[in-house]
């Protein structure tokens, strides 16, 4: 990826992960697609998992602006080719799995460590008024 797209992106959140908000640097910034790579040509020809403000890209976009968001390690990672309501449901099904297969969660939750907040998984980039481009 081109120095000059990649810093487009690193500014398009205003220097924070898309999706959880995280600070980033510009040397740890990973850069995502939104509709993933693998999945990209199916996506945008039957718009089956296009996010509405993506509609207007076509199978030449996959690299476009819109497309690409800046992302930390561990949200890159775990969204790996999920689209995003996928990797929505993926986080949110973080607490259930630890209250299945973590005895660490459950005792910290005993104790009163924990406090589960069940809410709408939201990503930072949705709640920016404007994304810089």
């Amino acid at each position: 990826m081109k120095k000059q797209l990649r810093e487009i992106v690193f500014n398009k959140c205003n220097e924070h992960c898309a999706y959880c908000g995280e600070e980033l640097e510009y040397k740890n910034m990973q850069v995502d697609h939104i509709i993933p790579q693998r999945n990209f040509l199916i996506d945008i020809t039957s718009e089956s998992r296009t996010p509405g403000f993506l509609k207007h890209l076509t199978a030449k976009d996959l690299n476009h602006i819109d497309n690409l968001n800046p992302s930390c390690r561990i949200c890159n990672k775990r969204k790996d080719t999920f689209h995003l309501e996928l990797f929505r449901k993926e986080i949110a099904s973080q607490v259930e799995r630890a209250i299945k297969s973590s005895s660490n969660y459950r005792i910290a939750k005993r104790y009163g460590l924990i406090k589960e907040t069940p809410k709408p998984i939201v990503f930072y980039f949705e709640t920016l008024k404007t994304i810089k481009q």
